[in-house]
């Protein structure tokens, strides 16, 4: 929501520019805050166009790639960041590890969740994880993270549509733990 605060609330539009794990705070309630924004700046020249730069900065893996060919500065520089802090969640690895000489695009190395849903978690999911959430949701979660890292930055949803798409899988998880907490429960009193 802070992302999207940025993206959709400030006139004109900002980029944080840097979001990565360490410029992401979690609270006491794992509520996450977004810190650092020392290279935040506007998105918009004059009359609506893009802004664009010659000094690249910012942290190796998170940039997007419009952004480290051609300086293209705009809000989807923050989706394709938050898409890969999204893939570092689930896997439990750093963002460098997903980059190597054969695959520079992340979109790619999801594709075969993408196209074989549960079976292919098995290879990307840390295996903690996948033991204590649905593969259902998994595979969703999986198919925003593969949106936010497409190539073509206006193929990526904008960060309201995230926020909307996250506060789906927060509900679908909540039906999800009430109903296996309430199984466990019956289960271990013995009632059916």
């Amino acid at each position: 929501t802070g992302l999207n605060y940025l993206h959709s609330f400030t006139n004109p539009p900002h980029v944080h520019k840097d979001l990565k794990t360490s410029n992401v705070l979690l609270d006491g309630d794992f509520r996450a805050k977004i810190t650092n924004f020392a290279m935040a700046r506007s998105t918009e020249r004059r009359e609506g166009e893009f802004a664009l730069t010659r000094h690249i900065v910012g942290t190796k893996g998170y940039m997007a790639p419009e952004y480290l060919e051609n300086g293209l500065v705009s809000t989807k520089l923050d989706v394709y960041a938050f898409g890969v802090l999204l893939l570092e969640v689930i896997t439990g690895k750093e963002a460098t590890a997903f980059y190597s000489d054969e695959h520079n695009n992340l979109s790619d190395r999801l594709s075969n969740v993408v196209e074989n849903g549960k079976e292919g978690l098995k290879h990307l999911i840390e295996p903690a994880m996948l033991e204590n959430y649905p593969a259902e949701l998994a595979v969703v979660v999986v198919q925003l993270i593969n949106s936010c890292l497409k190539q073509n930055p206006t193929a990526r949803p904008a960060m309201d549509e995230i926020v909307q798409s996250f506060s789906r899988i927060l509900t679908s998880s909540s039906t999800w733990d009430l109903s296996s907490n309430m199984s466990w429960s019956q289960t271990s009193t013995g009632s059916s």
